[in-house]
C-alpha cells in the first residue's frame, strides 16, 4: 500500500518536532536556548510552550482534515509572525500539504523553530528573507492585517494568497459551571505564550449576574496567581505596559480590577460592550445572557477565532455569531488538533481598516 507523499512529508516534520519538544534532545536544547534570546517568554514559559503546546502528533480525523487542504502548487511560501514561538510547525505542515517544497520567511524577531526545521529538513523547507513567488505558487501569510494587505499588493498574477490575520479567543462560563474549576481551566488557556496567540482567551463571558462575574473574576485572579508562580510572565515592552495601564484605568472606572505580578483581571460592572485588553495575561470579564451576547460582542464577533466552552446555552449563542471560530473545552483552547490553519474564517473577513479600529494585536499562528 503506497503512502501519501504529503503524509510522509508531514510525518518527517513531526519527527523533528518531537525532538524539539524533548529537553534532553540536542534539538530541544538548541530550541530552548534560541527562544530564551528571541521569544520574550520566561524559561518556564518556553518549557510550557515546547512540552505541552507543540503539536507533535495527529489522530486520523485530524489527518483527514489536514490532507483535505488544497494541493498541487509547485511551491508554497510561508510568511510567519513572531507572536507564538511554536507557530512554524503548523504553518509548515499546511505548506507541505499544498506543495512538496516550502520557502519560509520567518519573523526577524523570532526565527528559532523555522531555522531548526529548515536545517533538519533541507529537501522540504528552505529559509528565505524575501517573498518572490511565481505564478502557480501559493502563499500562506500570518500576521497583522496591515502587513497582509501590503503582501497582497506585491504578489504577481497567478499567485494564490491565504491571509491569516488578527483574531482573539473568547471563553464562556455557563450558569451551571463551577466557578473555581472554570477559573483554573481558563488560567491554563491564558498563560501559554503569555496570551499572545489568536487562540488565547482575552475576554470571558460569564452567564448570570454582575455579582457572579465579579466572583468569577476574583477566582480567575487567584488561579492566575497560582499558575504565575509556576510559569512567570516574560518581558513586557513599554508599549504593552502603557496599554495595560490604560486598560486598568478604564476598567477601574467601570468595575473592579484584580492585579497580580504576572496578570491583570478586569471585571466590567457598568456600561456595555466588550473592551478588548492587551495580550499580556490581561483578561476582561463581563456578565452576559444568551440573549444579549451578540449585542455585547458587537463588531468584535467577526474577530473571534477560538471559543472555549462546553456547548451550553451561552456558548451556543456565541457560536452562532462566530461560525468560523474553533470550539474547544475550557483548558484546551491552546491545544487544537493539527488539522490545518488555526483560523476557520472564510474569505471576506475583517479588513485592515477594521482591524486598526479594533486595535487587535494577536496575529494567527
Amino acid at each position: 500500500m503506497s503512502v501519501d507523499p504529503r503524509r510522509a512529508r508531514i510525518s518527517r516534520l513531526l519527527a523533528v518536532a518531537v525532538a524539539i519538544a524533548r529537553p534532553t534532545e540536542a534539538l530541544g536544547q538548541e530550541a530552548r536556548a534560541g527562544l530564551r534570546a528571541t521569544s520574550g517568554l520566561s524559561a518556564e514559559g518556553i518549557e510550557l510552550a515546547l512540552s505541552r503546546h507543540l503539536e507533535t502528533d495527529a489522530d486520523e480525523a485530524s489527518w483527514e482534515r489536514l490532507l483535505a487542504q488544497e494541493e498541487g502548487a509547485p511551491c508554497c511560501h510561508v510568511v510567519l509572525a513572531a507572536n507564538v514561538c511554536t507557530a512554524a510547525l503548523r504553518a509548515l505542515a499546511v505548506g507541505l500539504v499544498v506543495a512538496p517544497r516550502v520557502l519560509v520567511r520567518p519573523s526577524r524577531r523570532d526565527p528559532t523553530l523555522a531555522t531548526l526545521f529548515a536545517r533538519a529538513l533541507p529537501d522540504l523547507v528552505t529559509l528565505t528573507g524575501t517573498l518572490v513567488p511565481r505564478s502557480g505558487d501559493v502563499v500562506h501569510a500570518y500576521g497583522h492585517d496591515e502587513t497582509l494587505a501590503q503582501i497582497a499588493e506585491t504578489l504577481p498574477a497567478g499567485v494564490a494568497l491565504h491571509a491569516h490575520g488578527a483574531g482573539f479567543g473568547l471563553a464562556i462560563v455557563e450558569e451551571e459551571d463551577d466557578l473555581d474549576a472554570a477559573a483554573r481551566a481558563i488560567a491554563e488557556d491564558v498563560v501559554p505564550f503569555d496570551q499572545a496567540g489568536c487562540l488565547s482567551p482575552r475576554v470571558v463571558l460569564v452567564a448570570g449576574t454582575k455579582e457572579r462575574a465579579a466572583h468569577f473574576g476574583e477566582r480567575l485572579h487567584a488561579a492566575l496567581s497560582d499558575l504565575g508562580q509556576q510559569v512567570p510572565r516574560g518581558r513586557i515592552d513599554d508599549a504593552t505596559a502603557s496599554a495595560i495601564t490604560m486598560y486598568r484605568a478604564t476598567v477601574a472606572a467601570l468595575g473592579v480590577v484584580f492585579d497580580g505580578p504576572h496578570h491583570t483581571v478586569g471585571v466590567r460592572l457598568e456600561g456595555s460592550g466588550v473592551l478588548l485588553p492587551p495580550p499580556a495575561r490581561v483578561v476582561h470579564v463581563l456578565a452576559v445572557s444568551a440573549d444579549d451576547a451578540a449585542r455585547e460582542l458587537g463588531p468584535l464577533a467577526r474577530f473571534v477565532t477560538a471559543i472555549g466552552g462546553r456547548g451550553a446555552a451561552l456558548t451556543r449563542a456565541v457560536a452562532e455569531r462566530t461560525p468560523c471560530a474553533r470550539l474547544s473545552p475550557l483548558g484546551a483552547m491552546q491545544r487544537p488538533p493539527l488539522d490545518g490553519p488555526v483560523d476557520r474564517r472564510v474569505k471576506g473577513g475583517p479588513s485592515p481598516i477594521e482591524t486598526r479600529r479594533m486595535a487587535l494585536t494577536s496575529p494567527l499562528r
